[in-house]
């Protein structure tokens, strides 16, 4: 028995990186996935793994910066689905330039993706969950959510911002049965960071960054608290970075 057994999880951003490895890991305790990405080759791949490994993945194009994509989305999920128990807002992008140089264009595109989209496709999720009062909302935060980084100005405000929307959330949807939590990693060695890794002189494949699946260990465990005990937010630093800062 698998700890989601016959849960219905829609994760987006999820044909690369953190996202591909909650969607394996979900899949493997049990769950139905809606692996949402804009790539129609990478979603084949993700799902085509997790179904030979014996699970369900239902693969769903979908833009978190366009609207319509994602009511398009959503819909398609419920229409197979009947409910989604589970959101993971995973998508999100990073973008290394100091602020007196980010372009409007860079601008909009970080806060569109990291917010606006988490809250377009809550808000797209949540009727269904509120009227059945019950459902689980996970948003990929970041460290980068909690202070600020040299050249990532965009992406530190677009994070902080998220985690505004999750607290104010949470505190909307407790009554209605609804757990809102954020997943907060450090360096994550994903697409994502890769630019960042090199921008530092640091290997590809270093060995102090986390990888995406003890992320998605992360994701898991929350799904697990089903009791009395809750976590509003997971941080999970780097072993190598310093304790507590």
């Amino acid at each position: 028995m698998g700890l989601l057994d016959g849960r219905k999880a829609l994760v987006t951003g999820g044909t690369r990186g953190i996202g591909r490895a909650i969607c394996e890991l979900f899949s493997a305790e049990g769950a139905h996935v809606a692996v949402a990405g804009r790539s129609e080759v990478l979603l084949g791949e993700v799902c085509d793994t997790i179904t030979a490994a014996g699970g369900t993945a239902l693969p769903v194009q979908m833009d978190v910066k366009d609207e319509s994509s994602i009511k398009n989305a959503v819909s398609t999920v419920t229409s197979e689905f009947v409910h989604i128990d589970i959101l993971v807002n995973n998508a999100g992008i990073i973008a290394l330039e100091r602020l007196n140089s980010t372009t409007t264009q860079t601008w909009d595109e970080v806060m569109g993706t990291n917010v606006r989209g988490v809250f377009l496709t809550c808000r797209e999720v949540l009727p269904e969950m509120m009227q059945r009062r019950s459902g689980r909302i996970i948003n990929v935060g970041s460290t980068a959510g909690r202070r600020g980084y040299v050249e990532q100005g965009a992406y530190c405000a677009s994070k902080h911002a998220l985690a505004g929307l999750t607290k104010v959330l949470a505190i909307e949807t407790q009554d209605f049965g609804i757990r809102v939590n954020l997943l907060s990693p450090g360096g994550v060695l994903t697409d994502l960071s890769s630019s960042l890794r090199a921008s530092r002189g640091e290997p590809e494949d270093s060995p102090e960054w986390m990888t995406a699946e003890e992320v998605a260990k992360g994701a898991l465990y929350l799904c697990s608290q089903d009791g009395a005990a809750m976590s509003d937010e997971l941080i999970l630093r780097r072993y190598a970075s310093e304790p507590w800062r």
